[in-house]
């Protein structure tokens, strides 16, 4: 592995300044300019963490004996999507909690992985929990919000009272897995530093609005360092070269994904289906095949 490039401590630190100027943003700017900015930064930096999951494959993931040929993976890929949208028609509650279960163990697993360094008994249910917390907090700041949206998409009224229930359940789960795995001094350190940090979230989550509060969340501490892992797992180092490398290998993809939201869009403009459900959905359709095509990669990096 080569070094140089941006280094973890100070990708940390420019996550940290960039949340406290979004923050900023969301008390001087208003709803329309928070889900403007919002899109942005999801449909470049969010919709672009996912869509090298080929190119992973190809390059990590399978051996070469079942790699037939891109242009079979690609079909494997787009079926995948294309039978997660459909469970989203079909079966609509299954497949949003099946969404937000696979979404908690992917922030969790990205934001641990690295952290740890080396194998915890309980490490599987704390990305889990940790994940799950993250997704709660956001999901109780904006409790009516997120009810009309899970309406919208399964037809089913959720209590709003239900959101605070699961984020005590997951705390508590959290918690005491991180007194289980960490003792003493290492305790106090991932304790403190962790709970300080779900609490900034929660103060950003209550300050921004829904969109603009997930944005946050998901660009700046979800798929930047999910870039930065790929790029340095991928081509060795964080730096614009390898950058470059890697948007010019996902490209068709990015874009692919972006024209078939847009098309979706145009389809249902018409329809009570609401834009934020619609793009939730979109969103978990992509979700699915990325999340086990980077936990295999996490998996052989423990292995090398």
């Amino acid at each position: 592995m080569k070094n140089g490039g941006w280094k973890i401590a100070e990708l940390r630190n420019a996550m940290m300044v960039t949340t406290f100027f979004f923050l900023w943003l969301a008390i001087f700017f208003g709803e329309s300019v928070e889900e403007t900015l919002a899109f942005i930064l999801i449909f470049s930096f969010g919709i672009l963490h996912g869509a090298n999951d080929l190119e992973i494959l190809r390059r990590k993931g399978l051996p070469d004996r079942k790699v037939k040929s891109g242009r079979k993976m690609l079909l494997a890929y787009v079926g995948f999507v294309t039978v997660t949208g459909l469970l989203f028609y079909l079966i609509p509650m299954l497949a949003l909690l099946m969404f937000i279960a696979f979404s908690a163990y992917h922030f969790g697993e990205q934001h641990w992985i690295k952290r740890l360094g080396r194998y915890l008994p309980l490490q599987k249910p704390l990305f889990f929990t940790y994940g799950l917390v993250v997704l709660f907090l956001l999901f109780y700041s904006h409790a009516a919000e997120v009810s009309e949206v899970i309406l919208g998409i399964t037809g089913v009224a959720v209590p709003t009272l239900w959101f605070g229930r699961v984020l005590l359940v997951g705390l508590g789960l959290f918690a005491g897995i991180l007194f289980i795995n960490f003792y003493r001094s290492q305790l106090v350190r991932y304790a403190l530093r962790e709970f300080l940090l779900l609490g900034l979230f929660f103060l950003v989550f209550n300050t921004a609005s829904l969109l603009w509060a997930f944005a946050i969340y998901f660009v700046v501490w979800h798929s930047i360092p999910s870039l930065a892992d790929q790029l340095r797992l991928l081509y060795g180092t964080v730096s614009l070269q390898s950058g470059l490398q890697y948007v010019k290998s996902s490209a068709v993809y990015w874009v692919g994904a972006l024209v078939t939201l847009a098309v979706a869009f145009l389809v249902l403009k018409d329809s009570d289906f609401g834009y934020l459900p619609l793009f939730f959905s979109f969103l978990a359709a992509i979700t699915f095949p990325h999340v086990l095509v980077i936990t295999r990669l996490y998996g052989q990096e423990e292995e090398e």
